[in-house]
């Protein structure tokens, strides 16, 4: 031990301990050291040394693997959800366009025509529901529709106006 060093722990001592168990605790150091000197530990062979390195190389190999299993199956777990997200959540958009119950109003011409996207399956369907309710309406003034009762004209003039002030929207 060097001098400085050895004047350092005797004062350390010395803060702890009265004047002669400093001394004594200081000689107690000062002999390990020199055991310790005289008998070095053992170093360890080539074999084992070889064996712990190959365990850390394994390990290592292995916490890579299961990291890299991980972020593959977050990117995974990633993607379905967006899909999800993009199939699923967008939810009820309004009114949809026309059903197959719909489709029976339909003219057949939109049906036969060679440029289905030039018609308007749209407009075609309200313009289906214009006439039907027209005839509906009519059928109440003429009185051929006794069943439905007076209010029956009413909502359906309001059903009118409103499929028509859709049509001016859209």
């Amino acid at each position: 031990m060097e001098d400085q060093t050895r004047e350092n722990l005797n004062q350390l001592l010395r803060q702890f301990l009265d004047p002669e168990r400093a001394e004594a605790a200081a000689e107690d150091i000062r002999t390990g050291e020199r055991l310790l000197d005289l008998y070095p530990a053992p170093t360890p062979g080539a074999e084992l040394i070889a064996r712990i390195k190959a365990d850390m190389a394994t390990s290592r190999m292995r916490r890579r693997r299961i990291t890299l299993l991980l972020r593959r199956s977050l990117a995974a777990a990633a993607v379905i959800a967006f899909a999800l997200l993009a199939l699923l959540g967008r939810g009820p958009s309004g009114p949809a366009g026309p059903s197959a119950f719909q489709a029976s109003i339909l003219p057949a011409a939109i049906w036969e025509s060679q440029d289905v996207a030039a018609d308007d399956p749209d407009l075609a369907y309200f313009t289906g529901e214009v006439r039907r309710i027209e005839v509906q309406l009519q059928a109440l003034q003429a009185g051929e529709d006794e069943a439905a009762g007076t209010g029956a004209a009413d909502e359906l003039e309001t059903e009118l106006k409103q499929i028509e002030s859709e049509l001016r929207k859209g």
